[in-house]
């Protein structure tokens, strides 16, 4: 046995990466700042942290990279939903099914779920193909700690002397940000760097149209390029800005000191594109998993029936033909049971059939 966490990405996380933003349409998080942190009492919106991504264009994409056995992936469909979820396209037995059974009535669906992974590095490929899809929340399913672990969690805010900074870095205050401070550098080069132990580390910033690109490393090694645009539509503009965003996260880490940097990317004359860095965290577990993230050559543990698992159907099934434990990502992540997600439909989902359909 083994500490298995599951990780809650929001669809607004940068971690989550979109082919073209002018193909998606969002809320904007500025008009209600707070509102990544309040309950649906408050929001009247059944999508996590009141937001969602959603395209009614043929072909529109959504990513992830991930390291991880489990995963989940919540949203919604217009009236003639038709989607296509892709695993780990570059492996050498990848998985790609697709699902055109109608279910917007149900609020936030489960579009698909498995238990069934290989623990290993995955990518996963969301396509729309029908007349719409929104994507609201995605769930992780990672191993942080050995049998029977306890995990200890260290926050550190962006004013921590753990932290080292180069270059120009800008300190803010806003009612808003952990601890009501940021800090936030421009241009490329500028980094900030930490020395830790631990098995997993998460890191939390804005995202706003006028930041871009950003580098993780770890010890050394590049391990991520995410882009901290929110994605609203519109050109580079300090604009649709979200708090408490997801910048990066790494699990699996071995016993033993770590080096983490994130360095700040983008062009240097033109448009200077922006990092908001607010805090992170890391987790030390009492015991270290002896679990190696695998080099699969297929997404699942079973790659003989994953393989031959039908490429159609509805999404509530596991890739490898199996019920997916669904039960445990929605108690993790607080996502609400059909009958809540049908008392909500009065308040969101008319809209949002309305906006299909329009």
């Amino acid at each position: 046995m083994s500490s298995k966490v599951n990780l809650t990405v929001d669809d607004f996380d940068p971690i989550v990466a979109y082919s073209n933003y002018d193909e998606w349409t969002t809320p904007n998080p500025q008009d209600n700042p707070t509102w990544f942190n309040a309950s649906q009492d408050v929001t009247g919106s059944q999508w996590h942290q009141a937001t969602y991504h959603l395209t009614t264009v043929s072909g529109a994409q959504a990513s992830f990279n991930f390291t991880g056995n489990g995963l989940w992936v919540y949203g919604g469909t217009g009236t003639s939903p038709n989607y296509t979820i892709t695993l780990d396209s570059s492996s050498s037995q990848p998985f790609t099914s697709s699902y055109s059974t109608p279910n917007l009535t149900d609020g936030r669906t489960l579009l698909y779920g498995t238990d069934q992974l290989a623990y290993a590095e995955h990518q996963l490929v969301l396509t729309n193909h029908g007349d719409g899809l929104l994507l609201d929340l995605i769930v992780v399913g990672v191993e942080l700690g050995g049998d029977s672990a306890t995990l200890a969690n260290t926050t550190l805010d962006d004013r921590a002397s753990e932290l080292q900074y180069s270059g120009s870095w800008t300190q803010q205050t806003g009612p808003n940000f952990y601890n009501q401070t940021s800090t936030y550098t421009g241009g490329p080069g500028p980094y900030f760097e930490l020395n830790f132990t631990g098995s997993a580390v998460y890191i939390y910033g804005d995202q706003v149209n006028d930041h871009g690109p950003y580098s993780v490393y770890i010890n050394d090694t590049n391990v991520a390029t995410h882009t901290g645009r929110s994605g609203c539509g519109g050109g580079y503009a300090k604009y649709c800005e979200k708090v408490h965003g997801l910048a990066f996260f790494a699990g699996s880490l071995p016993e033993g000191q770590h080096t983490l940097r994130l360095v700040n990317e983008g062009p240097s004359s033109g448009n200077t594109t922006y990092f908001d860095f607010d805090y992170l965290e890391y987790t030390v577990p009492s015991v270290y998993s002896s679990q190696t993230v695998e080099s699969a050559s297929c997404p699942f543990t079973n790659c003989t029936s994953a393989s031959a698992a039908s490429t159609s159907g509805t999404a509530t099934t596991g890739a490898a033909g199996q019920s997916s434990s669904t039960a445990e990502a929605k108690s993790s992540a607080g996502l609400p049971t059909s009958a809540s997600n049908a008392a909500l439909l009065a308040v969101a989902g008319t809209w949002l059939l309305r906006k299909f359909i329009n």
